[in-house]
Order: C-alpha cells, then sequence, then structure tokens
C-alpha cells in the first residue's frame, strides 16, 4: 500500500485506470467500495478528506491499514490537512493518478469491475473521445433498481441542457483532458453536473458505454449533497449553463425554448435547494421557540411572546445576515462606482 507522500507506479497501458474514491465520514462503509475495486488493472486512491488527525481520518487510516495485502497491492492513500470538500478531493485523486484514464467512485457505491474494464476497453477503443459515460444501478433497501435517475442523459450540448443527467462514477475520462479543463469547481452541489457543463463547454467528445458499470447505494441516511446551499452555488451552475446555450448554434424558436426551460429549472432549484430548507428550518426554531417561552413566562402577551419567537428563529437561518447587509446596501446605499 501506498501512503501519503507516495505515488503510484507509471502505468499508462490501455487496460489500466484508477479509480478516485474521495472520502469523508464514513470509515465504516468505505471497505466495501475498496473490496468492490478490486482487479489487478484497477488502481484505486482514497483521498481522506476528514481533516488530518481527526478522529475520522484516524480511524479510516487504520481501517486501510488492516486490508490484507491483496487489497493494498495497487491502493493509495491519501489524507487532506483539512476538510477541502468533495471536489478539491477528486481534483487531488486526479492530480496522484499515474494511469491515463480515470473513473470515481462515492465511498459508499460499488464498482462492477467487470463491466467498468469492459467500458475501458470501449472508451481505448474511441481514439478521438475525452470522456465515456455509462449508467448505474441503484441500491435500495437490499433490492437493485434502475430509476430514471440513474441513465446518463446528455452526449451533445443541447441534450444536457435540455434534460442532462449525470452522477460523478458514470463518467471515466483521460487524465489529461480533466487536467486540461481544470478538472471540478469547488463547488457544493451539482459537482457532476457543472463538470460536465466544462467538459460541453471545452468541446470535449463525449461517448457512452451501454451497461451500467457501478452501484449506487442509496439510503436514509445523512447526506452531504441533501444540505441546503448557498445560492453561489446555483449561480456557478446556471452560469455555465447560459454560457453553453449561447455557444449553441440554434434558430432563434428553439434558443428560446431552451432558454426558458433553464430559467424555469432555476427558479425550481433555488426554490427546493435555498428557500424550502431555511423555511423548513425557521419554522421548526419559531415553534419550538414558541413552545419553550411560553413554558418560561406563565401568562405573558402572547402577541410579545409570538414577537420574539419569530426574531429568535430568524437568526437560524443559513445566509439570512448576508440579505440583510445586501438590502441595507441596496436600500441606504449611494453606489459610487464600479
Amino acid at each position: 500500500m501506498f501512503l501519503d507522500g507516495n505515488t503510484l507506479h507509471d502505468e499508462f497501458a490501455s487496460d489500466k485506470l484508477t479509480v478516485v474514491i474521495p472520502t469523508y465520514g464514513r470509515s465504516d462503509k468505505i471497505l466495501n467500495s475498496i473490496y468492490s475495486c478490486q482487479h489487478s488493472n484497477i488502481y484505486v486512491v482514497v483521498i481522506d478528506d476528514n481533516g488530518l488527525d481527526s478522529p475520522n481520518q484516524i480511524a479510516t487510516k487504520n481501517l486501510i491499514e488492516s486490508l490484507s495485502s491483496e487489497y493494498t497491492t495497487n491502493l493509495h492513500y491519501h489524507a487532506l490537512s483539512v476538510n477541502s470538500g468533495a471536489c478539491v478531493a477528486r481534483n487531488k485523486g486526479i492530480e496522484l493518478a499515474k494511469t491515463s484514464v480515470v473513473t470515481f467512485l462515492d465511498d459508499d457505491d460499488m464498482l462492477l469491475v467487470e463491466e467498468t474494464l469492459q467500458k475501458l476497453e470501449h472508451f481505448s477503443k474511441q481514439g478521438d473521445f475525452d470522456i465515456c459515460c455509462s449508467d448505474m444501478y441503484s441500491k435500495f433497501n437490499n433490492s437493485i433498481y434502475q430509476m430514471p435517475f440513474c441513465y446518463f442523459r446528455g452526449l451533445t450540448h443541447q441534450e444536457f441542457l435540455a434534460d442532462g443527467n449525470c452522477y460523478t462514477p458514470m463518467i471515466m475520462a483521460r487524465k489529461e483532458s480533466l487536467i486540461n479543463i481544470g478538472g471540478f469547481d469547488n463547488c457544493k452541489k451539482f459537482q457532476d453536473h457543472v463538470l460536465m457543463l466544462k467538459i460541453h463547454l471545452n468541446n470535449l467528445n463525449v461517448c457512452f458505454f451501454d451497461k451500467p458499470s457501478f452501484i449506487h447505494i442509496d439510503h436514509d441516511e445523512y447526506r452531504i449533497s441533501n444540505k441546503a446551499c448557498s445560492y453561489q452555488t446555483i449561480k456557478l451552475r446556471f452560469q455555465y449553463e447560459f454560457e453553453l446555450l449561447n455557444k449553441i448554434n440554434l434558430e432563434e424558436t428553439d434558443y428560446h425554448k431552451l432558454k426558458d426551460l433553464i430559467v424555469q429549472r432555476k427558479k425550481y432549484l433555488c426554490f427546493y435547494f435555498i428557500v424550502m430548507p431555511r423555511l423548513n428550518a425557521f419554522t421548526k426554531r419559531f415553534v419550538g421557540s414558541k413552545r419553550f417561552f411560553n413554558s418560561k413566562s406563565k401568562g405573558e402577551n402572547m402577541a410579545y411572546v409570538n414577537i420574539k419567537s419569530f426574531l429568535y428563529a430568524l437568526k437560524t437561518i443559513a445566509g439570512l445576515p448576508f440579505v440583510i447587509k445586501r438590502v441595507a446596501y441596496f436600500v441606504k446605499g449611494k453606489k459610487l462606482r464600479e
């Protein structure tokens, strides 16, 4: 096994690839992901994003060090000094990979080795292509499914803008191509979608392999990707979408139809990922605060309790101080220059 400070041996043979696995807070699950990658032609780069010397980082490293040699021969483990996010972790994995082709796996998903190697063989024969995508299976409650979100969509610019769907492990890529476009942008959400937008914006050629290459483990547990996000995260995605839209040669009616679709999607995502989580948190905090104040001050004026609970709940909304500051500048400020 290779630990921090070492790199994998150079292997540019067309029948070998590197699987990059970023991990955070899942030391109890990552071993299954590593086991699923076991093959002499597959190298695994685990990027530990827990933060050096944190309990999860120590637990993850100890688990990996406990593996038998059959699983560690082609394994490289690297711990980031601080928690930096999945995008930074994946970019580090791309940097450390010493095969010309890389793919990705989440730390609770399962690689389908034979299908992945068939995908690599298919990709190797596509000399003019930079990216090869495929579908996936989804496992939920110990059953395997293929839901609508399991299918990759978006081989062309227009197809991806209209109805694109891509999970990061669906992507197999030439390492050099990813480095040339700057890898993953450091965003908290839509990381896979943003990468595909960059791929299309940079005119990289995308081909398709017609077999699922991994199993996505779906569960009811906490997921980082389910968290509320900032407007800046959504803004980045749609900045790229509009750039790509303006790059495509479309008839005027088709252009406006696609533009309207993108605008509606942006409104939906803003509501779903920004407004709804904050509204839900506000409602819970308001109700809880009201109960607390009522229990501590019997007979107090209800209007006063409601106002106090309302103001207390407002402080819990993520990003609200930023919004208030923006409003204050807009209402009271006088812009001198850009």
